[in-house]
């Protein structure tokens, strides 16, 4: 990928990194994970602070990674203060609850905030329903990848 410096990072990128590094057998169900996730099918807010699990498919369910890694890691990163954000929570959860979702780049900073993404993710995870132990995977995971995009390294 020869692109890929000029190419920003999207959402749907940090969560393909962050699967192949905490959960590379799961790395098939990335592109039916993906299509669920952008027409809006997978892991819903019902209400603030909670997510439904989804299930996606015929033999997928919540008890994969790969299907939490998308609203784990949105929760956490629309909690992140960054540059020119829209304010306020309540347009926060409308852009979460847009159908059909868009996959959007993350900040251009990110990768030199892993240590921020990272407590993001510890902090949000059980919030939003997911066990303290699976947290900890996708947030040791999003921390190695942006620190390989840090230092040039991204895929």
């Amino acid at each position: 990928m020869t692109e890929s410096t000029d190419r920003s990072l999207r959402l749907s990128d940090l969560v393909e990194e962050v699967v192949r590094t905490a959960a590379p057998q799961e790395t098939a169900l990335l592109p039916e994970v993906t299509a669920a996730w952008l027409a809006g099918d997978l892991g819903e807010p019902v209400r603030v602070g909670r997510w439904r699990g989804g299930r996606i498919g015929v033999g997928l369910d919540d008890g994969l990674l790969v299907t939490v890694v998308f609203p784990v890691l949105t929760a956490a990163l629309s909690r992140m203060p960054a540059p020119g954000a829209e304010r306020g929570r309540r347009r926060r959860w409308q852009r979460l609850r847009r159908h059909p979702r868009v996959d959007a780049p993350v900040a251009r900073e990110l990768p030199a905030r892993a240590d921020a993404v990272r407590a993001a993710v510890l902090a949000v995870g059980p919030v939003v329903g997911v066990s303290p132990r699976r947290c900890r995977l996708i947030a040791d995971a999003a921390y190695a990848v942006l620190l390989r995009h840090r230092s040039g390294g991204g895929s």
